[in-house]
């Protein structure tokens, strides 16, 4: 640890700005991540599928791996944060990290994933009524 030590005080400030729920307003999604070992580019990641809208089908799967590993990476972050004896700067950086993530999850969970079986189900409601207005327009007619 180098730098100024972390006092209790800051400590408690950077705790309460992570848990705070604005504080992703403004907050940069970090470029790059390290999860369990692996570099994810994580802002191109969360730009690319956020640009899609929805979350296709064959992506599912990764958005919500890619979530629950930044949950678990934010959740050990938190808890460093709380525990470690760190410098100043490197507690100030872990929260800012912790937010950039934040937003990032954020971000992914506001993505619609549309639900196949629903809109299967739509589909065959919406088929039925054009044979029943077909048929009535047929013995009405």
């Amino acid at each position: 640890m180098s730098g100024e030590p972390l006092d209790d005080d800051r400590r408690s400030e950077l705790i309460d700005r992570v848990q705070r729920r604005g504080s992703t307003i403004g907050q940069s999604i970090p470029r790059t991540v390290t999860i369990d070992g692996t570099e994810l580019a994580l802002k191109e990641f969360v730009w690319e599928t956020k640009r899609q809208g929805v979350v296709p089908p064959d992506q599912r799967d990764r958005v919500r791996s890619v979530r629950a590993s930044l949950t678990s990476k934010r959740d050990a972050m938190v808890n460093r944060l709380r525990s470690e004896e760190l410098s100043v700067e490197e507690a100030e950086r872990i929260a800012d990290e912790i937010v950039g993530i934040d937003r990032a999850i954020a971000a992914l969970k506001n993505l619609r994933e549309p639900d196949i079986a629903e809109a299967d189900r739509e589909h065959s409601i919406e088929s039925s009524r054009r044979w029943v207005d077909f048929l009535d327009a047929i013995v009405g007619g």
